[in-house]
């Protein structure tokens, strides 16, 4: 059964609805993230049918659309009008095949790309929303303007909650000027630890540098700014980086969609599993691996991104990360044949504890999303 609304209130009924027959419901817009989409639910409520509608006012740096809205549509307007969305939202596509998708299901899960140690993570670029809880109750959170602290920041929690405590139907995002001129700074460099200190060493001095990453035995730092001053920043990263190759413009821009999407980096069949660590452990995390896993750092070494060939499907990813950070860092896979693994492990029992009474407080009967872990970290 598919539940396909096409008025916020519309929605809200069908959830009111739903949860007096305890009727569970997937939440799902173009599926482009299957990996971290609902469980098994008795019905799908399909999001599409909301409309696609976009507000932006580049002068106060806002863009006001519905969740249902295609991410690329957004993209494309702040393109023209010369800004972006800061976190870099990284398209889903690579991994799973099924488009960029939309703004609610960017803001849902709230995966960052290269940008977030230097612009922020997705929470901290949505300052409000409307949407409906799991007991059918339309609400509005935030606002449109940059300071808003008046009762509960929902924007901050829902962002990454997956569709488990509420629909969202509008979102209200920061956005940001877009550099007009980029380039990378790639130097070889064959061990992690090294590639790590080094990645730490170039951003301790402010010199534009918007990403920082290990891919393919090569470090890289992106440097981004205006045409004419990026001959100067790319020199002052040189002088304190010195080697490696400069890379310019189309080059530069196709080598970091790499790094954000892994677009081109995997096959069809290798399994993906993604890893937010500290920086420093993201060397400990490679020893722990087998030798035949690929691990690509981006945020200057505290997102690893950890691909396996099909062979190593039962490979314990958690368990290597256990040793390697502790509390400090988790894994989760997002793509990969079923396994003896989990993909993501339960919360510990004092987190899971928080986690049940926050999603009463939103979803009492449990309907929304159900089997779905919200993100640990954005």
């Amino acid at each position: 059964m598919i539940f396909a609304p096409t008025s916020i209130e519309e929605l809200a009924d069908i959830l009111g609805e739903a949860t007096a027959r305890r009727q569970t419901l997937a939440v799902t817009g173009t599926g482009s993230k299957p990996g971290l989409g609902p469980g098994g639910a008795d019905a799908r409520l399909d999001l599409a049918g909301l409309g696609h509608s976009i507000r932006h006012d580049p002068d106060e740096l806002l863009l006001t659309a519905s969740a249902a809205t295609p991410l690329a549509e957004i993209q494309a307007v702040l393109a023209r009008a010369g800004q972006c969305l800061a976190f870099e939202p990284p398209s889903p596509d690579a991994i799973w095949s099924g488009g960029d998708g939309t703004l609610g299901g960017t803001v849902a899960c709230a995966l960052s790309g290269p940008r977030r140690p230097f612009a922020g993570a997705a929470r901290d670029h949505v300052l409000g929303l409307t949407g409906v809880t799991g007991r059918g109750e339309i609400f509005r959170a935030g606002g449109k303007v940059l300071k808003n602290v008046t009762g509960f920041d929902l924007p901050r929690l829902l962002t990454g909650a997956r569709g488990s405590l509420a629909v969202m139907t509008e979102i209200t995002v920061k956005v940001l000027p877009l550099a007009p001129a980029q380039a990378t700074l790639r130097i070889a460099v064959d061990r992690p630890a090294a590639a790590v200190s080094l990645l730490a060493a170039a951003l301790k001095v402010d010199g534009g540098i918007t990403g920082a990453a290990w891919v393919d035995g090569a470090a890289l730092l992106r440097v981004e700014s205006t045409a004419a001053a990026l001959p100067a920043l790319i020199d002052a990263a040189r002088a304190r980086i010195p080697g490696g190759e400069v890379i310019e413009d189309t080059g530069s821009r196709a080598i970091w969609a790499s790094v954000g999407s892994l677009a081109g980096a995997i096959g069809a069949e290798e399994i993906v599993w993604r890893c937010p660590l500290p920086a420093a452990r993201a060397p400990a995390l490679v020893a722990a691996l087998p030798d035949q896993a690929v691990v690509r750092l981006d945020w200057a070494g505290a997102l690893a991104w950890v691909i396996l060939p099909p062979a190593l499907a039962d490979c314990d990813v958690h368990a290597a990360m256990a040793a390697a950070a502790g509390r400090d860092g988790h894994a989760e896979r997002l793509r990969g044949p079923a396994s003896a693994v989990p993909a993501r492990l339960a919360p510990e029992p004092a987190l899971a504890a928080l986690s049940a009474r926050i999603k009463a407080s939103f979803d009492p009967a449990g309907i929304l999303s159900p089997g779905t872990t919200p993100g640990v970290t954005a």
